[in-house]
């Protein structure tokens, strides 16, 4: 944790080192410029600070793997022979 403000300290302070030694550019007096750079300097030090350091990934979840179809079996075919004791359809008596 003192590592990483270390290293956000020393960052910002480059920074604005690096930009305070360059020629201005003569749009104004330049007070916008170093605001900006100073919010985001600031702002990368307390974002670092409060930033959880420890991540919780949660496992993958299951694979689901859809059940087969059902397989269909057609059922053997049946041979019936001929019934003798059933009544004719039109003659009305028993064959």
């Amino acid at each position: 944790m003192h590592m990483v403000i270390r290293v956000a300290a020393m960052l910002a302070a480059l920074s604005i080192a690096t930009f305070s030694l360059t020629a201005p550019a003569h749009a104004g007096n330049g007070s916008a410029v170093g605001a900006g750079i100073l919010g985001f300097g600031v702002g990368a030090i307390v974002g670092s600070a409060l930033a959880p350091q420890t991540v919780y990934v949660a496992p993958p979840p299951p694979v689901y793997y859809a059940p087969p179809p059902p397989v269909y079996v057609a059922p053997a075919p049946v041979y019936v022979g001929p019934v003798y004791n059933e009544r004719h359809p039109y003659r009305g008596h028993r064959r």
